[in-house]
């Protein structure tokens, strides 16, 4: 199974997901998730992807730079669409390509590091990103008592998976 693949299950489980809330439910502030709420963290989740495809044609990623767009944390149709977005961007991926990573690990402005890395090492951080706030968006699910509207494997990683099979 290719990255590319993978990464198309993960954004097709969220958006499953967004299907099944009610725009109440998916913008409420939940105590549990520190007063975010789900959307916030499918923003964050969607704002990854849509920063590496908006900035792969200059060869530099730098998740820091993202866009914030709080319409994808409030309006779930939105979110959705950009969903489908994403989606289509990764259909039109044909092979791996050589890319540059920039981050500040730093609280401090001017300290940004550089990385060698790649399309496809950008979308196995992308992917490892979604499913650990997908982790957390199924504890605000729990909280919701809305748990019927997710896969069993819904923020699960692969290898979480295959361990609970043996």
């Amino acid at each position: 199974m290719k990255i590319i693949d993978i990464n198309k299950e993960s954004l097709l489980e969220i958006k499953l997901l967004l299907s099944t809330l009610s725009d109440e439910d998916y913008a409420r502030s939940l105590d549990i998730l520190s007063n975010a709420s789900i959307g916030q963290h499918v923003r964050h989740i969607l704002e990854f992807y849509s920063s590496l495809f908006k900035q792969l044609a200059f060869g530099v990623v730098c998740y820091d730079d993202r866009a914030r767009d709080f319409k994808i944390e409030n309006d779930r149709t939105f979110a959705q669409s950009v969903v489908n977005s994403i989606l289509d961007q990764l259909e039109l991926i044909k092979e791996d390509k050589s890319l540059v990573l920039k981050a500040n690990y730093s609280k401090e402005e001017g300290n940004a590091l550089l990385f060698e890395s790649s399309l496809f090492r950008e979308l196995a951080y992308n992917l490892e990103h979604a499913i650990h706030h997908q982790a957390i968006i199924k504890i605000g699910i729990t909280e919701l008592e809305m748990e019927y509207s997710l896969g069993d494997e819904f923020g699960l990683a692969p290898s979480t998976i295959r361990f609970q099979k043996n």
